[in-house]
């Protein structure tokens, strides 16, 4: 093996969490039910962090601030006494994404310094240990049936926009479930491994000739691909379950299109705005660990 078990051992460790949940503590105290002129919001974190797949050197805490007085609404599936019936208890929000984002942005920018990203609001300051990207939604259902108020049934999410104009929905509370009922089901197996990929990457973006780059594995859909892998995979000591995750993807690299995120609503190579990761730089990341351990 080109990697050693003490590499490995290290790598499979989690960064420091402690900074970081003083930085989501510290944005999430900043908003205030008066800043935000009394709209009611879920403040959760997101990401690596939340997900306990951080490694040491992640840096930006990722979190959402996602309004609750109004939602956005996907009724395609409803038939149309449903949608009659959805109708006798929702109208028109009062409140847009927009007003309510630069409420956020406001309140945000009376502590610290800001920048607006095309998703995120970049929250930096001397006071936070850690720099934070705070994602500001409005919530989102998938409507699967409207027989009733009572009755009602949709897959909760978050919406919110891209430079402004382009709609795209994630799942964050919906993927740290899935990735932890896989971390169970797998004995504490399953992050492990996915911290090792991690850092796997990352000595690859250092690696000239890897063909690897900063942009190549996002940390969500490193998460989301090894989710995929059966959990017979990681039933061994990380080491071997390592090896045997990495054998296991190389096998599969021509069959990743019908692969799930653990949302379990979204493929991973969608195409959509929520799901932008390609199947030639999963190919790319899979080809370069393969060759990183076994060397072939």
């Amino acid at each position: 093996m080109a990697i050693s078990r003490d590499q490995l051992r290290t790598w499979a460790q989690r960064g420091d969490p402690l900074q970081a949940w003083h930085t989501y503590v510290t944005v999430k105290g900043s908003l205030r039910g008066d800043r935000l002129n009394g709209l009611p919001c879920d403040i959760y974190p997101q990401g690596s962090y939340a997900n306990k797949t951080n490694i040491v050197g992640d840096s930006d805490v990722d979190m959402v601030v996602a309004l609750q007085s109004a939602f956005y609404a996907d009724k395609h599936e409803l038939t149309l006494a449903e949608l009659e019936e959805y109708g006798k208890y929702f109208g028109r929000a009062r409140v847009t994404w927009l007003e309510f984002r630069n409420t956020v942005i406001s309140a945000l920018g009376s502590d610290f310094f800001i920048k607006e990203g095309s998703k995120c609001v970049k929250v930096r300051s001397g006071v936070i240990r850690l720099p934070a990207d705070v994602l500001i939604s409005l919530d989102f259902r998938y409507y699967r049936r409207f027989p009733s108020l009572a009755g009602q049934r949709f897959d909760d999410g978050v919406q919110f926009y891209e430079s402004g104009n382009r709609a795209i929905v994630n799942y964050p509370q919906r993927h740290i479930d899935g990735c932890t009922r896989k971390d169970n089901n797998t004995g504490g197996t399953y992050k492990k491994i996915v911290r090792i990929i991690k850092n796997a990457r990352n000595a690859l973006v250092s690696d000239d000739s890897a063909q690897v780059d900063a942009s190549t594995a996002p940390s969500y859909f490193v998460e989301s691909l090894l989710w995929n892998v059966p959990d017979s995979c990681y039933s061994v000591d990380f080491e071997q379950a390592y090896r045997r995750t990495v054998d296991w993807l190389f096998a599969k690299r021509g069959q990743l299109s019908g692969m799930d995120c653990p949302n379990r609503l979204v493929k991973i190579f969608s195409g959509t705005p929520d799901a932008p990761w390609k199947e030639s730089q999963a190919r790319l990341l899979i080809d370069a660990l393969n060759y990183q351990l076994n060397g072939a």
